[in-house]
């Protein structure tokens, strides 16, 4: 009961913040001058102001480049709206699939086919100015099954993102919230919560999100188990002259479980760098990473030091390509086996790229988390990908592809050797936009994981090698609300 009383208050305060938003706006605000950009239309296609997706600024507006920090807390964009816009989109949605296998051949109770239905609720703000912009996505629902074992439940889902400039100073605060009764890696075999109701979109000039460094990780499937997952999120940077600036980022996060037998976890994070700018489509930065891991009940710690170096190019409106790695230090507090001391190496990069109506992207990211619930610390390697393709305002399609690989520690877990769960999900998504706002789609999802038999006895744990999701659903939004 307490836990869900604390993942409500979490919801609310998110809610809060975003009251004061619904005031006008004033147009006069000053300028802050990004560093050197270029303008372009993404694709090269014809400026429209509504989509039929949903999202009011079509793919072929006008957008400047992204001036997100390589050493910030959020991921690199395609690219910004040239000028503000300021609006409200509530959205609707419902679905139904069915998942055909969708437990180990040893799970009693089970049936071969489980039918599923989700009711979404959504609302979107975009608030820009010359001095700030704010992103807001709140989405609300429930699922509703014909199995025992995942039952119903409900669906919630925050991202909140505030950024403001003056002088040479900027600061972002930000939050990301869920609470799902499963795995947000590969969602439902929808691929994310995204394709339920209507969202910000994906093209340039949307909220890409933020890193998976300052996340308290779930890349384990896990069915029939409530799990929150918070972080909390703050930024500063300063702008040492045209080219340089200092950037300063921290998070606390957290992945608790409402059932017993998993592993809670926390962690805080603290990341400064300095970012160099090599010329309007080449940047450079030197990162240093601090991650404090903590698990509930044990006195079990990890203490994580890396040192990055990190590459960037961005062609506005057409590519954003980043990478970065280095040495790692991982030092164990009360550890059970093996050295107190660790040196090893992490990495992560990120790709994506625009051309007409085509997209796609793909990221990577090699690091020491909170182990899933599952384990007490893991390696973690995690592959995401996605590629989009829309033929015209009608017809658009979709494929999302994740992979994951969690190597156990030994130095937190008895034979840790043998213990190294891998999971996967693909995802091919059909979408056929009607009048304005609404979309109909047709999915199929195929996910598989290795035996998790030896570290969870569980139910929810009792995933099959090979599960196949087929869904349908209908997402519906009102005609955006422009705030003046």
């Amino acid at each position: 009961m307490l836990s869900k009383l604390y993942l409500s208050g979490i919801v609310l305060s998110g809610l809060a913040l975003s009251v004061p938003l619904l005031k006008a706006q004033n147009p006069g605000a000053g300028a802050q001058q990004p560093l050197p950009s270029s303008s372009s239309p993404v694709g090269g296609a014809p400026a429209a102001k509504e989509a039929a997706s949903g999202y009011p600024v079509m793919e072929g507006q006008e957008v400047v480049a992204d001036t997100t920090p390589l050493a910030g807390a959020e991921n690199l964009t395609l690219g910004l709206p040239a000028s503000g816009h300021s609006f409200l989109l509530p959205s609707f949605g419902v679905s139904s699939q069915a998942q055909i296998h969708p437990y180990g051949s040893g799970q009693p109770n089970t049936s071969e086919v489980i039918e599923s239905t989700y009711l979404t609720g959504r609302l979107a703000l975009s608030r820009s100015s010359k001095r700030s912009s704010l992103g807001l996505d709140y989405l609300i629902g429930g699922s509703f099954s014909t199995d025992a074992n995942q039952g119903n439940s409900g669906i919630q889902s925050l991202h909140f993102s505030d950024l403001s400039h003056w002088g040479r100073w900027s600061m972002m605060l930000g939050d990301q919230l869920s609470y799902t009764a499963q795995s947000p890696f590969g969602f439902g075999g929808l691929g994310s919560l995204n394709n339920l109701g209507v969202s910000l979109g994906t093209v340039a000039g949307s909220n890409s999100g933020f890193r998976d460094t300052f996340l308290p990780g779930q890349s384990i499937l896990i069915n029939g188990s409530p799990q929150v997952s918070n972080a909390v999120i703050g930024e500063v940077d300063y702008a040492l002259s045209h080219r340089a600036s200092l950037t300063f980022a921290g998070s606390y996060g957290l992945l608790d479980f409402l059932d017993s037998g998993f592993q809670n976890s926390s962690n805080a994070t603290f990341q400064g760098g300095y970012n160099y700018l090599l010329d309007r489509k080449n940047s450079i930065a030197v990162i240093y990473r601090f991650n404090d891991t903590m698990f509930s009940g044990l006195s079990q710690r990890i203490d994580d030091h890396s040192v990055l170096l990190s590459y960037a190019r961005r062609i506005v409106g057409r590519l954003s390509l980043q990478i970065g790695a280095g040495p790692d230090v991982v030092i164990y507090k009360s550890p059970l086996a093996g050295s107190r001391t660790v040196g090893n190496w992490t990495a992560f990069s990120s790709l994506k790229y625009q051309y007409r109506h085509l997209g796609t992207g793909i990221s990577y990211n090699h690091l020491v988390s909170g182990g899933s619930g599952l384990l007490t610390g893991a390696q973690t390697d995690l592959v995401s990908s996605n590629l989009n393709q829309a033929f015209n305002r009608d017809w658009e399609i979709s494929v999302l592809a994740g992979y994951s690989r969690n190597r156990a520690l030994q130095q937190t877990m008895p034979s840790a050797h043998n213990i190294s769960p891998q999971a996967w999900y693909a995802t091919a998504l059909v979408k056929r936009h009607f009048v304005r706002y609404g979309s109909l789609f047709f999915a199929y999802s195929a996910s598989g994981q290795s035996s998790l038999v030896s570290i969870c006895p569980l139910p929810a744990c009792s995933v099959n090698s090979l599960t196949s999701t087929v869904s349908i659903g209908y997402n519906w939004g009102l005609r955006p609300i422009v705030l003046e």
